[in-house]
């Protein structure tokens, strides 16, 4: 997900043509003229083409600035309330009149030359698997450095030129747990975990790690595929580029035809009208206090929804979740906020009446190859089971609107 402009509100179409494989760019054609034209030209395979509709909200600063390009035909968007914004100059936005498809290959000569300056090192102690490993990380453009033991592997990583350390959870010698464990000086250092074992034991492995401070990108099960490798890498090549959530700008909540369910702000944000979604954190001391001020604001607590977040610890301040039973007792409705597959928390799900459930952009791609039996694939089966309203982080609506809702959500957010 490429869209980074925090404040973007618009309702995307979805694309005609169903996507497949792996793209590491995309095109969003802003009209029908633009759309035509893309589809006439041929695109690249590495290329992914899409609809979009701009609004007024749109900010285009940097909004298309790595990963995507946008194309429009100025004449669609005449007299519209974004036109001014929309044709000044900014990175990876383009008339039709440009050459567009030349911006397209400086975006993937960008992409190509990062990954061939990418200093991956493998570590797999198995002969043949590490050979093969070696071989298919390489043909994908990477530089890799494969290594069969932990005492090889900590010597390359003295070196500090490694970006991401890919390791095979089951080592003759040492297995990968202890190895990290026992230098914790490599914490920051981008990992994935590959195993051969079942998807339950390479889950619990990644949460141990990252409950440690390691920055576990990824669990993945053998064989290794390269385009999850690949989207791997995308997001560390895009660096932390997701919709900021709760830093005081306004994110409307929608069912599937678009109407706002509420507006999820901080409380120093609220919004003019309809319900306000209000994070937990820092909301309130209690009660009364957070009382007095829906009282300040002329509203019922029937027009707010807390949004808890499991970082929130509720289950461990004993007024904190004193606070959240009476404000639900009083009518408040509660949300719990999920951005990721760390910690699920089947304890607050169980013991809260929650009634929505805010899934964040990280979890999606995760949802969707959870199988039944995965720690996930079993918590929103539970969500699902209880009867919450499931909301996807979608504020731009890229998602395939009837594959979601097979899966059991609402709207987006």
């Amino acid at each position: 997900m490429i869209i980074t402009d925090e404040e973007l509100m618009a309702l995307l179409e979805s694309p005609t043509e169903q996507e497949s494989g792996f793209h590491t760019l995309t095109l969003y054609a802003l009209d029908n003229n633009a759309y035509e034209a893309a589809k006439a030209a041929g695109l690249p395979d590495y290329v992914s083409l899409w609809r979009a509709r701009p609004d007024a909200s749109w900010q285009w600063t940097g909004l298309f600035a790595t990963g995507a390009i946008a194309l429009y035909d100025p004449g669609e968007h005449a007299g519209t309330e974004y036109f001014t914004a929309m044709t000044q100059d900014h990175e990876g936005v383009c008339r039709l009149s440009q050459d567009w498809q030349a911006a397209l290959a400086l975006r993937q000569q960008q992409w190509l030359a990062w990954l061939a300056d990418f200093e991956l090192l493998l570590l797999e102690d198995h002969p043949f698997q590490g050979a093969q490993l070696q071989q298919q990380i390489q043909q994908l453009g990477l530089p890799c450095r494969w290594v069969q033991d932990g005492a090889s592997c900590l010597a390359l990583l003295a070196e500090g030129k490694t970006r991401l350390l890919l390791c095979d959870l089951s080592l003759a010698e040492q297995d990968a747990i202890s190895l990290l464990l026992a230098n914790r000086q490599y914490q920051s250092l981008p990992i994935i975990l590959l195993s051969a074992h079942e998807q339950t034991l390479i889950d619990g492995s990644r949460r141990l790690l990252h409950d440690a401070g390691f920055n576990v990108l990824a669990a993945l099960a053998k064989p290794l595929q390269g385009e999850e490798l690949l989207r791997q890498l995308k997001g560390l090549y895009l660096g932390n580029q997701r919709l900021r959530r709760l830093k005081g700008l306004r994110r409307t909540v929608r069912n599937w035809q678009g109407q706002g369910i509420g507006t999820l702000s901080l409380k120093s944000n609220p919004p003019l009208q309809g319900a306000h979604w209000l994070p937990f954190t820092g909301c309130a001391t209690d009660w009364q206090a957070l009382k007095a001020w829906l009282d300040s604001l002329d509203r019922t607590p029937q027009a707010l929804t807390l949004v808890i977040q499991r970082r929130d610890a509720l289950l461990g301040d004993q007024a904190a979740f004193a606070l959240v039973l009476q404000a639900s007792l009083a009518g408040v409705k509660l949300a719990l906020l999920l951005d990721n597959g760390e910690h699920l928390p089947f304890d607050l799900l169980e013991r809260l009446p929650f009634q929505q459930l805010l899934l964040g952009q990280p979890l999606l791609q995760e949802w969707e190859r959870a199988g039944p039996d995965s720690l996930l694939g079993r918590f929103m089966a539970r969500v699902r089971e209880i009867g919450i309203d499931i909301y996807l982080d979608d504020s731009v609506k890229l998602l395939d609107e009837e594959s979601w809702r097979t899966r059991g959500a609402a709207g987006y957010w």
